[in-house]
C-alpha cells in the first residue's frame, strides 16, 4: 500500500502499478498458502484446486481488464 499511496503523491503511475502488482502477488501467495494449510491441516483435499480455481478467474479478470483498456494510459 505504501507504493500506491507514494505513486498517487508524487503522481507516478508507475509506482502506481508497482503497488498494484505487489498486492496482487501477495493475495495470490495467500490463497496458495491458506489452500495448503487448509489441505495439510484438515484434510480438505478440494482447498488447494478451489484456490487455484480462485487465481485463475482473478487472472481472467485482470486479462480482460488489460485489453480493454489496451493503449490506454
Amino acid at each position: 500500500m505504501g507504493k500506491i499511496r507514494t505513486g498517487q503523491r508524487l503522481g507516478n503511475p508507475v509506482l502506481r502499478a508497482e503497488g498494484k502488482v505487489t498486492l496482487v502477488d501477495a493475495y495470490l501467495a495467500g490463497a496458495v498458502l491458506a489452500g495448503l494449510a487448509l489441505n495439510a491441516l484438515f484434510g480438505w483435499w478440494w482447498a488447494d484446486p478451489l484456490a487455484g480455481v480462485v487465481i485463475i478467474y482473478y487472472a481472467a479478470v485482470e486479462a480482460r481488464h488489460a485489453l480493454k483498456h489496451k493503449g490506454t494510459p
